[in-house]
């Protein structure tokens, strides 16, 4: 009998972050076990919110949310109004009923991993404090997962914050080199590939699906065009970091050796390809058509480019 692997998400939701759990919810090879929350592109208090509002507008507040950190391991959060406006979301969901779980971020993610040793995949959509924080005090977590797939850094390609540095990594550069210091297998997915999969305005404006998680990922996309009439183009990070999760051949890759900055204006969450040997899965060639068709089967979306 199949069983759907198990997913548990680190976010900060962010409209591509809802988009790419939209895309699990939808799917039928994951069951998503729960979110954590973690500060970034919103507050904490507003992550969380956004969490549960959209769990609730997909039919499912079943799903646990557990709160994560509110400050990053060293200094403060910048978050990003610019980009996902002060909601966090381009749309108003309804007051979530549900509360968040007792229990922090870092016990939940402790107590996913090791329920079913080597079966739950860890997706990082945020900054990595969550992640840092459980190395410190459950190294023996991280160890257990499935895999570790994390949506972050700039290799080899501009940032989006400064000239080098990509926003989760810029957040919290000192978590992030924690973890791609570790040893620990984790692919990752940084600006480079997201960017080979991107939507025009027009593009956007155009889609049209029946599916109601289709709808709701509409609703969420098209809302950020309309935002901001100079918004031209929507690039899928998250989402892409999503597809990777559920299909792995979407993206070739290769194995690095990565540090990231942790001086203050100077290299401040900037990702260096130190050119040893490495345990890190980094995507190179992005098969774009093979990342649209997913999320048009996923979420029966019409109209997705080729």
């Amino acid at each position: 009998m199949f069983v759907p692997a198990r997913l548990v998400i680190d976010t900060d939701p962010g409209v591509d972050d809802a988009v790419a759990i939209l895309m699990a919810l939808a799917s039928p090879d994951v069951e998503i076990v729960g979110l954590t929350t973690v500060g970034g592109n919103v507050p904490l208090a507003r992550a969380t919110r956004n969490a549960l509002a959209l769990l609730q507008a997909a039919g499912r507040s079943d799903i646990p949310v557990a709160k994560g950190a509110s400050k990053p391991l060293r200094g403060k959060y910048a978050y990003s109004p610019q980009f996902h406006g002060p909601g966090g979301l381009s749309c108003r969901l309804p007051e979530p009923v549900a509360t968040p779980v007792a229990e922090g971020a870092v016990q939940f993610l402790y107590d996913q991993l090791t329920f079913d040793l080597g079966e739950t995949i860890l997706l990082a959509l945020g900054p990595l404090t969550n992640v840092a924080s459980l190395l410190w005090e459950r190294p023996i977590a991280l160890e257990q997962a499935k895999n570790i797939v994390i949506m972050g850094g700039a290799v080899d390609t501009p940032g989006n914050v400064t000239p080098k540095a990509e926003f989760n990594f810029y957040s919290d550069p000192v978590a992030a080199e924690i973890i791609l210091s570790s040893r620990l297998p984790v692919t990752l997915v940084d600006l480079a590939a997201c960017r080979q999969v991107a939507i025009s305005r027009e593009q956007a404006l155009g889609l049209h699906s029946e599916h109601p998680l289709g709808k709701l990922t509409l609703k969420l996309l098209q809302g950020w065009f309309k935002r901001e009439s100079s918004r031209q183009s929507f690039e899928f990070y998250d989402p892409l970091a999503m597809a990777i999760t559920l299909d792995p051949v979407i993206a070739s890759v290769v194995k690095v050796d990565l540090d990231v900055g942790i001086e203050e204006n100077w290299s401040w969450g900037e990702t260096s390809d130190t050119g040893w040997p490495g345990t890190i899965t980094l995507l190179q060639e992005v098969n774009a058509a093979r990342f649209f068709r997913l999320l048009e089967g996923l979420l029966e979306i019409e109209g997705l480019p080729d």
